[in-house]
């Protein structure tokens, strides 16, 4: 059975979920290690988030090989996509009836660490069994009992399925510290949870999981919000290009009850000089880097 939760048409239309209902998604993500919303966005905001992705970053959509973004199996590409334009909307990255979940799993000071899409092409494969981070401290019993340090919210800009590729997790294999991933998701069962338009998924950094090949015509894009506690900079998927940017002009678009979320955002200037907001004195540097132009 899929970990799934509906919000109830009262918390939708006031906005905001019952605090039982945030304990019982804290209860469900911190088990399995994942938890599926159904239908939560807009279609439409979907839709043109779709479309301004297809003309924007067109190129990504067509071929695998690029300077600026991580091949992330076969036919599979990660592509930082800059906060501006549709994506730049408290909706997509301060959802009124998911942020209070991230806080409760991550605390209230949690960061947007990362926004991204994974393009999977026609014709890609299988990924390999991995985690989007490995354990932080190599140690089976510590890294058993910490609580989730990451996550990805995971939004599919066109319907997931079984010809597209859904992605395959595995659950409560978070809280397993094990190296030999192929070997622990054998022994473990999965789920391949497919994902309508508007619906997203959520899961801890640390979940064994892969993304199903693409079998259709089109390319499969999958938007993704990376989220964590503020000491965390993920230092091994962000060898090619930033994991957060924000064109200067874009930041003042970003409401001031919002602005702690984008701390360790790159700001992107006309004359292309980047600089984060820690570098801008807005919190103490706490590891990682930025590229520059």
């Amino acid at each position: 059975m899929v970990a799934q939760l509906r919000f109830s048409p009262v918390e939708k239309d006031r906005h905001q979920p019952d605090p039982e209902t945030v304990e019982q998604a804290f209860h469900l993500f911190s088990t399995e290690g994942y938890l599926v919303l159904p239908e939560i966005f807009p279609t439409a905001l979907i839709d043109k988030l779709h479309n301004s992705f297809l003309t924007t970053y067109s190129r990504y959509c067509s071929h695998e090989n690029h300077t600026d973004a991580l091949l992330v199996g076969n036919r599979r590409v990660m592509v930082t996509v800059r906060l501006e334009g549709p994506f730049n909307d408290p909706l997509l990255y301060a959802h009124p009836l998911i942020l209070p979940i991230l806080q409760r799993i991550l605390g209230s000071s949690l960061i947007l660490s990362g926004l991204g899409v994974v393009v999977s092409l026609p014709g890609s494969a299988d990924q390999q069994v991995h985690r989007d981070l490995s354990h932080l401290f190599g140690d089976a019993i510590l890294d058993a009992i910490i609580p989730c340090y990451a996550l990805n919210l995971l939004i599919p800009l066109v319907e997931v399925n079984e010809e597209n590729g859904m992605t395959r997790l595995w659950p409560g294999s978070h809280a397993v510290f094990e190296a030999h991933y192929t070997e622990l998701a054998r022994q473990m069962p999965f789920v391949d949870p497919p994902l309508a338009k508007g619906s997203c998924l959520l899961f801890d950094y640390r979940l064994i999981h892969l993304g199903r090949a693409n079998r259709s015509a089109a390319p499969r894009p999958l938007l993704y919000n990376t989220y964590s506690r503020p000491w965390f900079r993920d230092p091994v998927n962000y060898t090619r290009q930033p994991p957060l940017v924000i064109p200067a002009g874009e930041k003042e678009r970003i409401p001031a009850y919002h602005q702690s979320l984008f701390v360790a955002a790159q700001i992107v200037y006309a004359d292309c000089v980047e600089e984060s907001f820690e570098e801008r004195g807005k919190m103490p540097q706490n590891g990682g880097g930025y590229p520059r132009c």
